[in-house]
């Protein structure tokens, strides 16, 4: 089976980037990938958003695409693993429900993981994420409001949250530690997902780094056990 074009186009991006291009290193616009590569502007638009899924490159509004600050330097990045992509590779479409967001003061634990000191807030986000409708996960994310100021659930209901954290707040995910543990849903986890109480789960704890080595983001995800397939990589 043939890779799809812009696949194509996406490798031949990446390798580009590799062998001629330096960390925060402006790519051209899709207009001049259109002209360069001499295909449409919605297949440069999909290997584009691919790259960015990875993290092998970042958009900054009104300004550009760029290289990843540290993608060069640490290949192993562009293997960072994300729902969407397993989702689009198993031919079906990822969407997010956004169900609420606070600001708090996260339990010790969480904000051990975030280095906050006692008593700073972050903001709490909730959320589903599905697969043709059907909720395949539920994720708790904090995000400390020192580094995201001002976060709003319209900006969450516009783009994807790695979308907001790097183009509202130039925030680039960078690297995640992850533990993954075999759990049993109560009720109302259970309902939330679609699935009967006790079935099973993978409960997942992910906590991300920024390019300057400070953790951005800790998640907290029960994934349906029967639907999502778990590997030791990032998702977004």
């Amino acid at each position: 089976m043939t890779n799809p074009l812009y696949k194509e186009l996406m490798e031949k991006i990446e390798k580009k980037i590799r062998d001629e291009y330096q960390p925060n290193q402006k790519l051209p616009s899709e207009r001049e990938l259109v002209k360069m590569y001499g295909i449409s502007r919605s297949t440069v638009r999909l290997a584009l958003n691919d790259l960015e899924e990875r993290g092998i490159i970042y958009r900054l509004h009104g300004k550009g695409t760029f290289v990843s600050p540290v993608f060069i330097d640490q290949p192993n990045l562009g293997n960072m693993y994300s729902f969407s992509s397993q989702m689009s590779t198993e031919g079906r479409h990822p969407t997010t429900k956004n169900i609420s967001l606070k600001l708090e003061v996260p339990k010790k634990e969480i904000a051990q993981q975030l280095n906050l000191s006692e008593g700073e807030k972050a903001y709490e986000l909730r959320r589903l994420r599905l697969s043709e409708g059907e909720p395949f996960m539920y994720s708790r994310t904090y995000l400390p409001i020192n580094i995201f100021p001002d976060l709003k659930m319209s900006d969450l209901n516009q783009d994807t949250l790695y979308g907001v954290m790097k183009k509202k707040y130039r925030q680039i995910s960078v690297l995640a530690f992850e533990d993954v543990q075999a759990v049993n849903l109560g009720q109302e986890k259970a309902e939330l997902l679609h699935v009967k109480t006790g079935a099973a789960s993978l409960k997942i704890n992910r906590k991300t780094i920024n390019d300057k080595n400070v953790p951005i983001e800790f998640t907290q995800t029960l994934a349906r056990g029967d639907k999502f397939v778990y590997r030791s990589k990032q998702y977004n």
